[in-house]
């Protein structure tokens, strides 16, 4: 059996650090990694890329699972101050609260994973998870991200996302991430059977179908996406036609047409 070189991996997520789906993911690469969980303490789903600036964060470090080496961490924020904190700080300085240098056990991450969620994060979803934003959060500091989102709840996907990402580690393919880019990965609701298999996507921009009901006083959303009218070529389409998703995502949102459009409109006054 060929030895692998470990390498260090950090995963968070927003479902929080209870997540049966996130320390299943853990478990996978560990024989493959050397694996630090940094997770919210509460559900942070829907968050974005919010962080905490105007109030302290506690760290807490948890046993998320016996017989397996997996440090851990609960964090009182969102998924982004989980990254934040785990690459800008903790991969530097452990816990120490005196500054200083690193401790011996302190090295940088070479990739993060966030997830696995449960629920799909393609198409415009992506702009408000939580999870995505974990993994952009490990991009904005040089850190390959990737997300891994279940769109359905079946076993067979959540081995699927778990040897996805054990490939991912095994094979050293989150090095071929550019700098200033995230993977977004959406796993279709599927079975062995109707799985077919993984797609490299666009991101899809077709907008929830969303609507609010008023019940007790308060006013509850509701919505889903029209699927099947995305183009045929991005992750909503693909994702509901039972395909795996691999969209890279940019941290640079500049558009360089617009640049254009507006050095002429300040040119003209």
């Amino acid at each position: 059996m060929q030895d692998y070189p470990k390498t260090r991996v950090l995963i968070a997520n927003d479902d929080g650090i209870q997540s049966g789906y996130m320390l299943a993911l853990a478990c996978a690469l560990v024989p493959y990694a050397d694996v630090c969980v940094f997770a919210p303490e509460t559900e942070q789903s829907g968050v974005g890329h919010a962080f905490t600036v105007r109030r302290g964060l506690s760290v807490k470090k948890v046993k998320v699972a016996e017989n397996v080496a997996i440090e851990a961490y609960s964090m009182s924020g969102t998924p982004a101050d989980c990254v934040k904190f785990a690459v800008g700080h903790f991969a530097a300085y452990g816990l120490t609260t005196e500054g200083g240098g690193p401790g011996l056990d302190q090295r940088p991450f070479d990739v993060c994973f966030s997830g696995v969620n449960l629920g799909e994060n393609s198409g415009v979803s992506s702009l408000y998870s939580g999870t995505v934003a974990g993994a952009r959060e490990a991009a904005l500091w040089g850190v390959p991200g990737i997300a891994l989102s279940l769109r359905g709840t079946t076993a067979n996907m959540l081995e699927t996302a778990k040897e996805f990402a054990v490939k991912v580690v095994r094979d050293r393919l989150f090095e071929r991430i550019p700098v200033g880019v995230f993977w977004n990965v959406n796993f279709p609701k599927a079975t062995a059977e109707t799985f077919k298999g993984f797609k490299a996507t666009k991101m899809a921009l077709g907008m929830f179908t969303d609507h609010y009901s008023h019940e007790n006083g308060l006013w509850q959303l509701d919505g889903d996406k029209l699927w099947d009218e995305q183009p045929k070529d991005s992750d909503d389409y693909l994702l509901n036609q039972g395909y795996a998703t691999i969209t890279p995502h940019r941290i640079d949102q500049t558009d360089e047409e617009s640049l254009e459009v507006i050095n002429e409109m300040i040119e003209e006054n």
